[in-house]
């Protein structure tokens, strides 16, 4: 059974109990007091707080220990007093922090609410709201710290000198030769990386000549195909054109073989008697008549008088030739018959030589 110190305080005890006072209450978390939440101890904060670097802390200086130090030497931006309001800003902002992070009570059951209640030995009167009193002070004006000098350490020690000859610490050619193999070294390795570049320039003009190569290939291709393209159309134009004529000229023929026809029909009981007045008249005349005897009788009267000419003549030209030969056969004849004189035997003819006879034989022929 839990008793509220607040009622047995100031309204008064409910009811007389016999025997000493005694008093216990329920468990609960620790820090659970208003009054301590107000006012942590000193280890609740530290004890809480995250973990951080030390290096990190802006009082601590990094660097020589000589060395003047703008905010230990005073002459930085902001004076003592603005430093100590805002480490207090600090720590309060810590604080809030740490009360935020601290778990609190659980919430109270329904129908109930918390309340605080002292567990000490000795009771002591709680209050919701403490004593408050305003309290003005006023303090002396007095003059900014002066800038801390910069540290100089003093001299310490006596100073001592060495006596170096010509030749002890510099030898030429020992010394020179680092500085001429990094030299020569470095100098090298421009010129390859100076050809390396021209090489790489010169792929790189070869790749944008292969490209240009390309291109102009390919416009050259794109012009061809749009003029081949523009070629079809044209062609295509003038075979719809040609069509269209084609067209409008069967349909005239049509027409026109249509119109024949309609003529023919009623023309044709008129055209004999038209034909017989004409040629009658003598407006008709046969053709065949007229090339018959105007062009092919005087041309085949010429021919057959050219002919039977060259006939005359062949036949007067073979009568001469067959008389001669006749002649000739009956001299040939009366000197075989008379006697005479033998004569020297002639050479033997040529089977190929003809004899007269034979000539004889094919004039007839």
């Amino acid at each position: 059974m839990s008793v509220s110190v607040r009622s047995v305080l100031v309204e008064g005890p409910q009811a007389k109990t016999k025997g000493p006072f005694t008093y216990a209450s329920t468990p609960r978390a620790l820090y659970n007091n208003a009054k301590l939440k107000r006012d942590p101890p000193c280890g609740g904060v530290a004890s809480t707080a995250p973990y951080s670097n030390m290096m990190h802390d802006k009082r601590v200086v990094r660097g020589s220990t000589f060395a003047a130090h703008p905010l230990a030497a005073g002459d930085g931006g902001e004076s003592a007093a603005a430093r100590a309001a805002r480490t207090r800003r600090r720590a309060l902002a810590r604080r809030a922090a740490a009360a935020r992070l601290r778990a609190g009570s659980p919430p109270p059951a329904p129908g109930r609410r918390h309340h605080p209640v002292q567990t000490e030995h000795y009771l002591e009167e709680l209050f919701d709201k403490g004593v408050e009193m305003e309290v003005g002070v006023q303090t002396d004006l007095f003059v900014d710290r002066p800038a801390t000098p910069i540290y100089v350490p003093a001299k310490t020690g006596a100073d001592a000198f060495t006596q170096i000859y010509p030749g002890d610490l510099f030898d030429f050619d020992l010394e020179v030769q680092p500085i001429l193999e990094v030299l020569v070294g470095k100098t090298t390795e421009q010129a390859l990386a100076e050809v390396a570049q021209e090489e790489e320039l010169a792929t790189l003009r070869e790749h944008q000549r292969r490209y240009r190569d390309l291109r102009d290939a390919h416009l050259a291709e794109r012009q061809r195909l749009a003029a081949q393209h523009a070629r079809l159309h044209r062609e295509k134009e003038r075979r719809v054109w040609e069509a269209r004529g084609a067209r409008a000229a069967a349909e005239e023929a049509r027409e026109r073989a249509a119109g024949a026809v309609v003529v023919r029909g009623h023309v044709a009981e008129l055209l004999p008697a038209v034909l017989a007045g004409l040629r009658a008249q003598g407006y008709l005349h046969d053709a065949l008549q007229t090339g018959v005897e105007e062009e092919f009788m005087p041309w085949l009267v010429d021919q057959v008088s050219e002919e039977l000419e060259s006939i005359i003549t062949s036949r007067d030209l073979i009568t001469e030739l067959v008389r001669d030969v006749v002649e000739a056969r009956g001299e040939l004849l009366r000197d075989s018959t008379s006697p005479a004189p033998p004569s020297p035997p002639s050479p033997p003819s040529s089977p190929s030589a003809p004899t007269p006879d034979a000539e004889l034989d094919g004039l007839e022929e």
